[in-house]
């Protein structure tokens, strides 16, 4: 069995991020808190400081707290964030809430009546409303601190789903901005290359180098692909910044940011979508440039491409959009962006300097070559972000056995893979099938296990069927057994043959039913790991915080 023992933790470079952008704050967050789409922003879903969540044996005894229910039939796909002892989160009728840490009590709402919530008027077609379905994140500024989360506006003209993002005194949920329109939506027909059908629902704000960055997506599921976008607002007043200017293509076409856009410190990352497969088909050629179905690294500060890596190549593109967003890692040897795409190949780019260069990929999983010259990609389900501890990336995706299998052997698990490994024999940590991750209820195979968050080499990931599971690396905890790092392979005899290797079994430390059994597997769920508790959302409409007992 092969086990590395993983690297220290770069805490220096996270605390630093982690109060990016704000000039001479304040309040800044406590050191345990979760204060933006997976913690800090190299979006790592990592909980760096030791807490009750990070020993194994106190995590055996996670327990529900207390209960918030979203008012006005409101459901929650959006995670919280949880910074200075309260929670913030918005739901899909567009009312944003700050709660009590400690009991769940509701502290303010935004907006307040009579104002109209942050969703799409009733006037506008359904399919273009959302509300709010993506995390906020929390602003140092100075006096009360903020939070800055991406909504709808229904005042804004014609009045069909436009959105802004909006900055809220944390501890009053008092306005002190709202943005222009960052993504538009201007006309109803879906067949239409002049009119914008744009949203920010499923990318969360980045706080840094004094910004806002948000990533532009379709708002009519391809129909026709729009032209994915990175804007840029400024911090201190909202106002869109005209010298940033990042899109994925030279045309209205495609290369939608599904995704919340990382940050190392010095440069913007994250992954687009497709610009071929949509309603006209092959009716449009391939634009240029074509960035789309890249992992991107921006200049900060005028959005120009320092370099894109673009596996698949356009004559391959039937909508394997790389949804799940970059993940920074500081690693032993290196730091490395890294991802999975649709398609259930994950990859590991080496970050490099700020001048414009090739990608250097470091490793590609399953190792089968690229730019792929056959094989067509297409929607798989692998859509959701890793979680990065140490060296160790821990993400759904499709496994040794992916082309073989067509992709299916990545569902229900998560596989932890050694990002600084040499040899391909030993890229496999861990597999983990996930227990009551259900296929059968409705979802998608690939939206049955949700995102991990980590803290100490416990993992916490939740499932479609409304489990909180909560496992243990084998650093920090005795394996369940072993298995193949390629699941085709029933012995270890066969699996050493062919030049695989035999790996742990995380043991399962804890498996909590939510009181609603609501799914907590979606494309934004994830864990917040705060002050030694556990904040999950359901589509139901709950926020559950669960403690370890003593």
């Amino acid at each position: 069995m092969f086990l590395s023992k993983p690297s220290l933790p770069a805490f220096a470079s996270f605390l630093m991020l982690g109060f990016l952008g704000s000039g001479c704050s304040q309040t800044f967050p406590t050191p345990n808190s979760w204060q933006a789409y997976r913690n800090s922003t190299f979006r790592n879903g990592a909980q760096p400081f030791a807490s009750k969540l990070s020993d194994p044996r106190l995590a055996k005894t996670l327990a529900v707290e207390w209960t918030f229910t979203a008012m006005d039939a409101g459901y929650f796909n959006a995670s919280p964030i949880v910074v200075n002892g309260t929670v913030f989160i918005g739901s899909s009728s567009g009312i944003f809430y700050a709660l009590n840490e400690d009991s769940g009590a509701l502290r303010w709402q935004y907006p307040m009546p009579p104002d109209p919530p942050l969703v799409s008027p009733p006037t506008a077609p359904k399919k273009t409303s959302y509300g709010i379905q993506s995390s906020a994140a929390y602003w140092n500024r100075d006096g009360d601190g903020a939070v800055i989360v991406g909504a709808q506006d229904p005042t804004l003209e014609p009045k069909l789903g436009s959105a802004r993002l909006y900055a809220l005194n944390a501890k009053t949920g008092k306005l002190i901005w709202k943005s222009e329109a960052v993504a538009i939506i201007n006309g109803t027909d879906s067949a239409s290359l002049k009119e914008q059908h744009e949203r920010i629902k499923y990318s969360a704000p980045l706080i840094f180098n004094n910004h806002v960055y948000v990533g532009i997506a379709d708002a009519y599921y391809d129909r026709p692909l729009q032209n994915g976008r990175v804007v840029a607002v400024d911090l201190q007043t909202g106002r869109i910044d005209s010298a940033f200017n990042y899109v994925s293509t030279g045309s209205h076409r495609g290369g939608a940011v599904w995704n919340s856009p990382a940050s190392d410190g010095k440069s913007v990352f994250f992954t687009t979508g497709n610009t071929r497969h949509d309603s006209l088909g092959d009716q449009i050629p391939e634009p240029s440039p074509n960035y789309g179905l890249s992992m991107v690294r921006v200049n900060k500060d005028n959005g120009g491409v320092i370099w894109a890596f673009q596996p698949v190549p356009y004559a391959l593109d039937q909508d394997p959009d790389w949804a799940a967003g970059a993940t920074v890692m500081s690693t032993s040897c290196g730091e490395l962006i890294a991802s999975v795409q649709k398609d259930g190949w994950a990859y590991a780019v080496e970050a490099g300097e700020d001048g414009p260069r090739p990608a250097k990929v470091r490793w590609q999983f399953p190792p089968t070559g690229y730019p792929f010259k056959g094989y067509v990609h297409s929607d798989s389900d692998y859509k959701h972000p890793g979680a990065a501890w140490n060296d160790v990336f821990i993400v759904t995706t499709g496994g040794e056995s992916l082309p073989a299998d067509g992709v299916k052997a990545g569902y229900g698990k998560l596989h932890a893979i050694n990002a600084c490994e040499e040899t391909e024999e030993h890229r496999v940590r861990w597999i983990a099938d996930i227990p009551d991750a259900d296929s059968s209820n409705g979802s998608g195979p690939g939206y049955t296990v949700g995102t991990p968050s980590v803290t100490g080499g416990v993992i916490y990931v939740g499932t479609n069927t409304g489990h909180l599971i909560v496992l243990a690396d084998p650093a920090v905890w005795p394996a369940a057994g072993t298995r193949c790092s390629n699941i085709d392979f029933a012995t270890p005899a066969a699996c050493l043959k062919n030049h695989y290797s035999l790996i742990p079994m995380p043991t399962v430390l804890a498996n909590i039913v939510l009181p609603d059994r609501g799914d907590i597997a979606g494309l934004r769920d994830e864990p917040a790991l705060a002050d030694g508790r556990v904040f999950v959302a359901t589509n139901w409409g709950h926020v559950y915080m669960l403690s370890p007992k003593e």
